[in-house]
């Protein structure tokens, strides 16, 4: 697998990426030889005319919504000027793609564009925002990876060190295959297996891995840690801090049902405020 298209949404309410996560995009389009689609979100006035908004008629909040687009179009205004200089500065091909949103509208056309890309690039924001909402539907179901930056945790400066999270499953698998145009490019790669957590089902043995990672000519240690006190999510996040990673690697395990997705712990745990860029498959 090739990385060349990378799709990068960029919300503009309520806060803009930080400078950090416009940095490691670029670095990461860079080094992998891609272009890079920007998606920015402006809120339209008409979220003005809907009638209802947080439990309250949209009438009772005429100031607050127009400061809300008028700050929306300010924050687009602002971060298509910061992209454009960047992206340039780190000699990376951009296509800048301006666009008309409402509060909590469909995901849908992020997932259609995600499909038609290698990678789908999603700044986690601080805050409960709206904006959270777009990151389930893309990574179920745009069938590409997405990788998660933190707006408080780690930027991705470099892909010398990459946490691999393996329990021989389908999504591993998946992350796996997904997340080889960093691995090969990794100084060191460590595969992680978390002990306790769950039984581990396969005919495979360990060593099927190993070939298959010296046939991508990756540098790797196998790491087996043992689950204690900890949720799966952190003991992850503590190993990837431990070997100070780049990046973490892992399946996403969850489903949608009645449009609402069941998350497994792991995966819930990183969404919610991820330490450090996290890469996920399904």
């Amino acid at each position: 697998m090739t990385i060349k298209k990378i799709l990068f949404f960029v919300p503009t309410y309520p806060d803009l990426p930080s400078a950090g996560q416009l940095e490691s995009v670029a670095m990461l389009a860079s080094q992998m030889g891609a272009q890079i689609t920007a998606v920015i979100p402006q809120l339209s006035d008409d979220i003005a005319r809907r009638p209802m908004l947080g439990g309250l008629t949209a009438l009772d909040l005429p100031g607050l919504l127009d400061e809300a687009v008028q700050g929306s179009e300010q924050n687009a205004d602002r971060v298509t000027a910061s992209l454009t200089e960047v992206f340039s500065l780190h000699g990376v091909g951009l296509d800048i793609r301006r666009s008309q949103a409402v509060l909590y509208g469909s995901a849908q056309p992020l997932v259609d564009l995600a499909r038609l890309h290698d990678l789908t690039i999603l700044p986690v924001p601080q805050t409960d925002s709206f904006e959270r909402h777009f990151v389930e539907p893309v990574l179920f179901d745009s069938g590409r990876p997405t990788l998660l930056l933190p707006s408080a945790g780690k930027s991705l400066s470099s892909l010398d060190r990459i946490v691999l999270a393996w329990d021989f499953s389908r999504e591993a698998a998946r992350a796996l295959h997904d997340a080889l145009p960093f691995l090969e490019r990794a100084k060191q790669v460590h595969v992680l297996t978390v002990l306790g957590e769950k039984h581990i089902r396969t005919t495979s043995r360990i060593g099927e891995l190993k070939h298959y990672l010296e046939a991508h000519g990756v540098t790797y240690a196998m790491d087996d840690i043992a689950l204690k006190d900890q949720t799966i999510a952190e003991c992850l996040a503590g190993h990837a801090e431990n070997v100070n990673a780049n990046m973490l690697a892992m399946g996403a395990y969850g489903h949608s049902r009645l449009g609402e997705f069941l998350l497994g712990g792991a995966t819930r745990g990183m969404l919610s405020q991820p330490p450090l860029p996290v890469l996920l498959s399904h």
